[in-house]
């Protein structure tokens, strides 16, 4: 029997960023506020939740503490990039 489903083919400008569909887990309340300030700007929950993350991104970053936080982490990926290198120098040296 054919498949008579029809499906939509997905059109996205090529200007636009493709989007990765994530699974995020909520508490049911917040949720539930979600859609309903979506309802009320008569947007998606989906758009509301990306511009919310995108400024809480915006405004973190300038904080001293994420500046702090982010020196620290490169000064660990340094070092962690160092280990790997002396490890392979090490076992260079030995064969």
């Amino acid at each position: 029997m054919p498949d008579t489903q029809q499906t939509r083919p997905t059109v996205r400008p090529k200007d636009k960023e493709r989007h990765v569909v994530v699974s995020v887990r909520f508490p049911e309340r917040l949720l539930q506020k979600v859609n309903a300030f979506a309802a009320v700007k008569d947007a998606t929950a989906n758009a509301v939740i990306r511009e919310a993350v995108e400024e809480h991104i915006r405004t973190q970053v300038r904080t001293p503490e994420f500046q702090e936080a982010s020196r620290a982490h490169i000064q660990r990926a340094q070092e962690q990039v160092a280990a790997v290198l002396d490890d392979e120098e090490a076992a260079a040296i030995a064969s």
